[in-house]
């Protein structure tokens, strides 16, 4: 009989403490995906899942609590019972046979077959380790109250990491060759785009290229033509924070031959949608599509103009830059007379130095036209804008989109030079 007892001690002791390590591991090694795999087919075991990662202290403690009292009672318990029935003198064999036991059947077998099978044990044992956690909350709360003074009263709980886990499964998944770095990097970009704000991508109110109620239909049309813009919003008397609507350039030219006598902007403008700056990204990308629109007006708390963004803003923080032939900046640069050279934004200044032989400033080399010009300017560069470095002028001929395409660089001739053929 007590043979018995001691079989029946040893194997309750060992049973609990399995399925302790068992659920521990599971619980552990449970990913967000796999919850959202369960979901699809065990909703309500999904949820209790998803509610012990969102807050995994009081699974574990529970799970820890019940596995202690185990192997502890059970280790008094046997123990006694085994030197009742085969003396003292063997007691350290017992511990160390009952130590083996615990580390094989206790410890390492249910916490690999819990990771192997984590999904599928999950969906057995959520409901139980549910009711289990809420019998044991007052002892929880007893051990939080106890540990207190070193924690500082706060327990760490880590939030969901569902958009981290997509993430690191897309870079698994270009390093094993199964998408592309490009795809890796829509992936990625996709994901930061859940938390960029409006204000993030938008085109700031001082860049925006807009249409006033003071052109004409001819003179509108000589402004989208500089910009190379198929879209721009039409503001009233030129002020930016009186938006009527936008303009779309085949409209302006439809508007030209069809009522070429008295066309005007207002009567071509089309209703603009408007956004706060604190929007999500993502939100104003559904209103966008489903509201068939490619411009917003994107204002501030004060309802002030703050900035525009268009679709093409949103798709670019998708899959990066999107660039036509009107983005590329050309790198030409045309001889019109000794002292006088036409060159494209895009040339480099040491490539500038070389062709005209003027002391163009080149201390950064790789540095093009157009940047040099937009750092000296210190603004949104216009036509005729100029820049004097030296000896050598500089001349604003083109703009496209706020950058410099085309500029006219001239060699002044020295004042000391114009003195002494005077003295001559």
């Amino acid at each position: 009989m007590l043979l018995l007892s001691l079989l029946a001690t040893l194997a309750t002791a060992l049973a609990i403490s399995f399925l302790c390590s068992l659920l521990e591991a599971t619980l552990l090694s449970l990913s967000n995906t796999d919850i959202a795999r369960m979901s699809e087919t065990k909703p309500a075991s999904a949820a209790i899942w998803r509610a012990f990662k969102e807050d995994i202290h009081r699974p574990i403690a529970v799970i820890l609590i019940a596995n202690t009292i185990a192997n502890t009672m059970g280790a008094s318990l046997a123990g006694a019972q085994f030197v009742r029935l085969c003396g003292a003198k063997w007691l350290v064999l017992f511990s160390i046979a009952f130590s083996a036991a615990v580390i094989t059947w206790s410890e390492i077998l249910p916490k690999t077959l819990g990771v192997r099978h984590n999904v599928r044990l999950a969906m057995r044992f959520g409901l139980p380790l549910k009711y289990a956690v809420r019998l044991f909350t007052p002892v929880v709360r007893v051990i939080d109250w106890a540990a207190r003074p070193f924690t500082g009263g706060r327990v760490s709980r880590p939030g969901p990491d569902a958009l981290s886990d997509i993430g690191v499964l897309a870079r698994f998944a270009q390093i094993n060759n199964l998408i592309t770095p490009e795809q890796e990097n829509i992936l990625s970009r996709s994901i930061r785009l859940s938390e960029a704000l409006v204000r993030d991508i938008m085109v700031e109110r001082n860049e925006i290229k807009f249409l006033s109620t003071k052109m004409t239909m001819i003179d509108a049309l000589i402004e989208a033509h500089l910009h190379h813009h198929t879209r721009y919003i039409l503001v009233e008397d030129g002020d930016l924070d009186r938006v009527l609507g936008y303009v779309n350039v085949k409209d302006i030219v439809s508007a030209l031959q069809t009522n070429p006598s008295n066309p005007t902007l207002s009567g071509i403008a089309r209703p603009v949608l408007e956004v706060r700056d604190t929007q999500r990204v993502t939100a104003i990308l559904s209103r966008l599509t489903k509201g068939y629109q490619h411009i917003a007006v994107v204002k501030d708390e004060t309802g002030r103009t703050a900035g525009l963004v268009t679709l093409e803003d949103v798709v670019e923080a998708i899959v990066g830059d999107i660039e036509d032939e009107y983005d590329v900046v050309p790198g030409y640069v045309h001889k019109l007379s000794d002292v006088r050279y036409i060159a494209g934004g895009g040339v480099s200044m040491a490539k500038l130095k070389e062709i005209t032989g003027f002391p163009v400033p080149d201390a950064d080399p790789h540095r093009d036209l157009d940047e040099w010009l937009c750092s000296r300017l210190q603004k949104t560069p216009a036509v005729e804008n100029q820049v004097v470095s030296g000896e050598v002028m500089f001349i604003v001929r083109k703009v496209r989109r706020s950058r410099v395409h085309e500029a006219i660089v001239e060699r002044r001739p020295q004042p000391d030079a114009g003195k002494s053929k005077s003295a001559a």
